[in-house]
């Protein structure tokens, strides 16, 4: 199978490291705390744009540079792959899509040199624009994981969804999302639709 890779959200915990940094932001610069913390990124707080730039300034690179990959993923996509299935990384990161810098460092390199250091393997890497849905389509993805509430509604369209499950998306349900918990529990996932997907080809 062809299975589509999330990075924030997916390869990484991206939420408790916003949880955390947003904190130390608002204790910082005099700020109250958060809006609703379940809301997704920086929705958990009632910020304007240049507040959120601001923010992405001081704490944005440290995150993409710094943040651990989750436990296990390494171990399973390699893991996936040895299975021969195909592993893309689908990511709509922050700067990404147009190759765009921050504090002159390009992020899409920053993200690829996290990718080395991490040891997460793929064949193939994209960055593009919420919905991913043209990607996914153009790759033949046959299965995606990934976290965003707000792009599910595109992508349940098209494709399976392995929905990782995060706070701020436990409410969504829909007949083509497979809610999973951590990197083992995907395997196991993977393991049980690829039954099923060589038995109907």
């Amino acid at each position: 199978m062809n299975i589509g890779i999330d990075i924030d959200g997916v390869l990484t915990n991206d939420d408790d490291y916003i949880l955390g940094f947003t904190s130390k932001y608002c204790y910082e610069n005099n700020l109250k705390v958060f809006k609703n913390a379940n809301l997704y990124e920086y929705r958990k707080l009632n910020w304007d744009e240049s507040t959120i730039n601001d923010y992405r300034n001081k704490y944005f690179l440290n995150y993409v540079k710094n943040e651990p990959a989750r436990i296990f993923a390494s171990e399973v996509i390699k893991k996936l792959r040895e299975d021969g299935h195909k592993i893309f990384i689908i990511s709509a990161r922050h700067k990404t899509a147009e190759n765009g810098k921050m504090n002159n460092e390009s992020i899409r390199e920053c993200t690829l040199n996290w990718l080395r250091k991490n040891d997460i393997v793929y064949d193939k890497i994209i960055f593009t624009k919420p919905p991913k849905v043209k990607e996914i389509l153009e790759n033949k993805i046959n299965l995606m994981i990934e976290d965003s509430p707000t792009t599910i509604n595109d992508l349940v369209k098209v494709v399976k969804v392995l929905y990782y499950d995060t706070r701020y998306n436990r409410e969504i349900k829909h007949e083509n999302i497979i809610r999973v918990y951590s990197w083992y529990d995907i395997y196991m996932k993977i393991n049980s639709i690829s039954k099923d997907f060589r038995g109907n080809k």
